[in-house]
């Protein structure tokens, strides 16, 4: 009998680390894909996940040949996914308390855009990191030159907001230059008012947009999760390299609200809600990131 601690173990995402330790039903396709490759990839397994809200199949991952692959475990069955990748359009990890996930979305070796979804406790979030990473494709040794003058740079949320200024901060890898930062705490508006009550909804969830001389990076609070207006647990991280970006457009909305849209190849789009106050700040994100891609 397995303890009760033995059992949520089980269900860790975990590192393999030779090919006899592959689970059989992922050998036959791992091998085709290594072929005469001496050097084994770094692999990641998700095992099943049988919850009630996050059922979710097992699956490995890994990088073979400046591709990513998902396998995906369906009954005895394997579904792949090859992602090279100059054609992954964005990657997004998403860290609830236990409850962690990763999206890669992007055009497969087979042509076809798509998207991939594994589900892991967030313990062994450090786990996809060297994956991430290199999906990233910076550089991330957080002891190279400059790394902390461009953190620096994160700074004057303190007072704004230490959790996201954290969060900026640790999402910014080596090699990166801040081009610019556009803070958005959380907007709520009024739905109804009743008998002199006003009730309030949540427009749109405290958010971070940062954009570097590779990328742009949203960090944003997820709508999902409860909590008081002041604070909502963890938060989800996406990572758009601006290759991936077609346009960025600014328009004005109702109620003293202006609209960030971020077209994606694939006919992806990104859309943000800031505040009027906040209307410079974006316009001059749009302008930073025009000078980038000229």
């Amino acid at each position: 009998m397995l303890s009760e601690a033995q059992q949520t173990m089980q269900s860790w995402a975990h590192v393999v680390e030779s090919y006899d330790a592959v689970p059989t039903v992922y050998r036959n396709y791992l091998a085709t894909l290594l072929g005469a490759t001496q050097v084994f990839p770094y692999v990641v397994i998700t095992p099943a996940q049988a919850g009630y809200f996050h059922k979710t199949t097992a699956k490995l991952i890994c990088e073979v040949n400046n591709t990513i692959y998902v396998l995906e475990q369906v009954g005895h069955q394997i579904v792949a996914k090859g992602y090279p990748l100059k054609a992954i359009r964005d990657v997004e990890v998403g860290i609830i308390l236990l409850y962690a996930w990763i999206t890669i979305s992007g055009v497969t070796t087979e042509g076809i855009a798509t998207t991939s979804t594994f589900v892991f406790n967030s313990v062994t979030e450090s786990l996809f990191t060297p994956l991430v990473n290199h999906i990233r494709s910076i550089s991330s040794d957080v002891d190279a030159p400059g790394v902390s003058t461009e953190r620096a740079k994160f700074d004057y949320l303190m007072p704004l907001s230490f959790k996201f200024m954290n969060y900026g901060k640790s999402s910014l890898l080596a090699g990166e230059k801040v081009m610019h930062i556009v803070w958005q705490p959380e907007i709520r508006g009024p739905v109804v008012s009743l008998l002199g009550w006003a009730f309030n909804r949540t427009i749109s969830t405290a958010h971070l947009i940062i954009l570097t001389d590779k990328e742009m990076i949203l960090i944003r609070e997820d709508e999902r999760v409860g909590g008081n207006r002041d604070f909502r647990y963890g938060g989800v991280w996406q990572y758009i390299p601006l290759r991936s970006i077609v346009s960025i457009s600014l328009s004005k909305q109702a109620d003293d609200l202006c609209k960030l849209s971020v077209f994606l190849f694939d006919h992806g789009r990104l859309d943000q809600m800031f505040t009027v106050a906040n209307q410079d700040e974006v316009a001059h994100l749009q302008t930073e990131f025009a000078k980038l891609i000229r």
